[in-house]
């Protein structure tokens, strides 16, 4: 196994349009046909449109239709946090490749938010890369800094808006936690993903955004939106915009959760014949040295990662860990993940 390394209106419809414009300018002849996979293939993407989910999976797409030799859709399937797209998926039959869910690390909380019955045991997992997470505000807000934000959530609680795409998922969760650590109140409302949580910040529907940076860069480079902190471990720079400091040097409890990475790839349930399961991995590790996917990773800001297998297998069941668990600590549980088989972390 190889790991390469562990709109609002026009504006946003130009983000888009460029990053299928920059997936499709990838195009280049198929360079097989596939005895196995001989039928087109349909990735049903858990999350909306124009959000690093959408974008990773098309780049995807374009990589495994080059293996495959054969036509790719990908269709965006909203709804229970990614959990009807999983649905569709786990009760399509026969298993022979030609249905896959397009989805995130979001996908790790639906057993504990009641999205989906499945756990990390019933699906083979192909994560391609992850982005870091920032708190973002509209250039013109007041908050000039992430204290400042603090400071006023304390003066008043429960009043400032908070975008956090799905809820609960990754960007809503990590949000929870930093509010809980810094001892603060706010309003946290849920999207349907990344892309309406930015423009919901860009008109002044919510008064902060939290987000990975890939996803938000354009209108950070466009000094439409600004970056106060980054959700992480480590400062983080951002091409055009600079050196962002990294929560912990704020919070420092915030160590105790962190990290809580991104994973955008695509799956497929784990009882999936072993020729399709092995056809797929092979169209996976062709999609990861791809120019389409190649040219997303850098335009979202995003390491590539490339895991499959038992590797990919270990990650997703340590997160789901980590992300269900931590819902039981947050108050936002709808099941128990001890009923469901997920262990505690470090259990």
């Amino acid at each position: 196994m190889r790991v390469e390394t562990l709109c609002r209106g026009t504006g946003s419809s130009r983000v888009l349009l460029a990053a299928f414009l920059a997936i499709s300018a990838c195009a280049t002849p198929l360079l097989a046909k596939s005895s196995v996979i001989t039928r087109p293939v349909t990735i049903l993407v858990g999350a909306a449109a124009g959000g690093g989910t959408d974008v990773v999976s098309r780049a995807l797409a374009q990589g495994l239709r080059e293996y495959l030799g054969v036509q790719i859709t990908v269709q965006n399937m909203l709804g229970a946090g990614g959990g009807t797209a999983a649905e569709y998926v786990w009760k399509k039959k026969p298993r022979d490749g030609t249905v896959i869910w397009g989805l995130s690390e979001t996908c790790l909380f639906l057993p504990g938010n009641g999205g989906h019955y499945t756990t990390t045991k019933d699906w083979e997992y192909f994560w391609a890369g992850g982005t870091p997470g920032a708190v973002i505000v509209k250039n013109s807000s007041k908050y000039k800094t992430f204290k400042d934000l603090i400071d006023d959530a304390k003066q008043r609680p429960g009043e400032i808006r908070v975008a956090a795409s799905v809820q609960p998922g990754l960007w809503c969760t990590r949000w929870m936690a930093t509010a809980q650590a810094a001892g603060i109140k706010t309003n946290v409302l849920g999207y349907t993903g990344s892309n309406p949580s930015l423009l919901a910040a860009l008109s002044g529907e919510v008064d902060v955004v939290h987000v990975s940076v890939g996803e938000a860069l354009p209108y950070l480079q466009a000094k439409q939106l600004r970056a106060l902190t980054m959700i992480e471990l480590e400062p983080f720079t951002i091409p055009g915009v600079g050196t962002i400091p990294a929560v912990v040097d704020i919070l420092p409890e915030m160590k105790k959760v962190l990290p809580m990475p991104q994973l955008l790839g695509i799956a497929v349930p784990a009882d999936t014949p072993e020729p399709v399961m092995n056809e797929l991995r092979a169209a996976f590790l062709h999609a990861m040295k791809s120019k389409a996917v190649r040219t997303v990773m850098k335009t979202q800001l995003a390491t590539p990662l490339g895991l499959y297998g038992d590797e990919a297998k270990k990650v997703s069941k340590k997160l789901e860990s980590q992300f269900n668990w931590m819902l039981v600590d947050l108050g936002m549980a709808v099941k128990n993940p001890a009923d469901l088989g997920i262990e505690k972390p470090g259990e």
